[in-house]
């Protein structure tokens, strides 16, 4: 039986045939819920698997900061993301965190993100192209023997990128497991869970090439599989 799949969102897009996050998880074995902000119900009732996506930013009230001037706010987002990753990780349900997701993943935990690396990290890479939305791109070091070494077999692997914030301090359980060249956290990871890994790219949007669409397979199948399994 497949298994069904939450994937978060900023509003109720139903089954939206052009959404990156719902092809991926079709396409890999799952059957994909839409979960958004007024949705009413127990959210995680019959959820095998838990699948925060991309979006705007976390408000820094939530690690005790003040917004940044570029920090573009989605309270309504925070308020359905923050306390459904809380209680699928208190479930041990597995969550794949991608970009503003790994972000959720981290502030669940009580920590903290950089609001914009261009002012806040130095000698960064280019995470994002300001001009337009386009994924600029950049190689990430894998750690050997981690699950995301595991699944996907890389150490060293071009991913895409699209984020102007990122991880500062790592959430209580969380290992880091994959960085970009300027230091930039690209994945955490629990493995005390079943499946609990965040990353900062985008393997929804991998499909230009042979070798990034096997990444992107690589990665939705374990997820898809471990949430088989709930």
């Amino acid at each position: 039986m497949k298994p069904i799949i939450g994937i978060t969102f900023s509003d109720n897009i139903q089954n939206d045939p052009s959404n990156n996050y719902i092809n991926a998880i079709e396409e890999f074995g799952g059957i994909p819920r839409t979960l958004y902000p007024g949705i009413s119900g127990d959210i995680l009732d019959g959820i095998d698997g838990l699948l925060l996506t991309g979006g705007p930013d976390i408000d820094p009230i939530h690690y005790d900061e003040e917004p940044h001037e570029t920090t573009d706010i989605n309270t309504d987002r925070d308020a359905l993301e923050l306390p459904l990753c809380k209680r699928a990780m208190k479930k041990d349900l597995p969550v794949f965190g991608i970009c503003r997701g790994i972000q959720i993943m981290n502030v669940a935990k009580g920590s903290s993100l950089y609001q914009n690396i261009p002012s806040q990290f130095t000698d960064p890479l280019t995470h994002k192209i300001t001009v337009n939305t386009s994924d600029t791109w950049h190689d990430i070091k894998v750690q050997p023997d981690s699950l995301l070494n595991e699944i996907t077999g890389d150490t060293i692997v071009e991913v895409n990128s699209r984020h102007h914030q990122s991880l500062k301090v790592i959430g209580e359980g969380f290992t880091v497991t994959a960085q970009s060249e300027d230091g930039i956290i690209e994945a955490i990871e629990d493995r005390s869970k079943r499946f609990m890994l965040g990353v900062q790219y985008h393997p929804e949007r991998m499909t230009k090439t042979p070798e990034f669409r096997e990444h992107r397979r690589k990665l939705f199948e374990a997820f898809i599989t471990a949430a088989s399994s709930s």
